[in-house]
């Protein structure tokens, strides 16, 4: 991977998982439902929701606002629940960043980055195979950052993942069913093997696929 984006790719994937906290991985799931959690949040409500105390409430506060749950709406903090449209509007673009990517990527030297982003395709498949829809997002993103990164492009990568936010992932997951993963597996190898061969079209119709139509690949594998 290009010197000066290591870190950045490494933060961004570290960020792209379940919380170790199991209260707070309870709360990003209650965020999610739009049950379990207070009508706004606030520190001190979740403090009193929780009966932890001032210090846990403004510790889940902070976890839930750095990971995408809690966004700034105007003048006040709402929980992070997109709507049917805002959930496509955001898969758009994000599918766009990547599609742009992919364009850029076909006229480098893949070779330093392809035996990650084979990694990454790999733990996606195999986290696929458990029908798990919410660890198959987060590892499907992963493959995407590596995509992204493999750019070498800082600002780029700054801005993808900064929209490709944990709670994203997770709304998504709510929605999908076992065969639109299946479907995004097919589209990803196929997405990995045009790269592999320089073939920018298909190779971003492959990648849009998994965003767009998940259950319908752009291709065969």
């Amino acid at each position: 991977m290009p010197n000066g984006i290591d870190q950045l790719y490494r933060t961004a994937i570290e960020k792209l998982a379940k919380s170790a906290d199991a209260d707070i991985e309870h709360l990003r799931r209650a965020v999610i439902r739009g049950d379990g959690v207070p009508l706004e949040p606030d520190p001190r409500l979740l403090a009193e929701a929780s009966g932890k105390g001032a210090d846990w409430g403004e510790y889940a506060f902070g976890e839930l606002r750095a990971f995408g749950f809690i966004v700034a709406d105007v003048a006040r903090f709402v929980w992070y629940r997109p709507t049917k449209n805002e959930m496509w509007e955001r898969q758009a673009v994000l599918a766009g960043i990547e599609a742009t990517a992919i364009v850029r990527l076909v006229s480098m030297d893949l070779s330093p980055a392809i035996p990650e982003i084979q990694r990454r395709l790999e733990a996606f498949d195999r986290t696929a195979a458990s029908g798990k829809a919410l660890a198959s997002l987060l590892a499907h993103q992963k493959l995407m950052v590596s995509v992204v990164a493999a750019t070498g492009e800082v600002a780029t990568l700054e801005e993808y993942a900064r929209r490709a936010s944990v709670a994203q992932v997770y709304a998504r997951a709510a929605t999908l069913e076992l065969t639109d993963v299946e479907g995004m597996t097919t589209s990803a190898r196929t997405m990995v093997q045009l790269l592999c061969k320089g073939d920018a079209r298909d190779c971003a119709a492959a990648a849009t696929a998994m965003r767009i139509h998940p259950r319908q690949p752009a291709f065969a594998a």
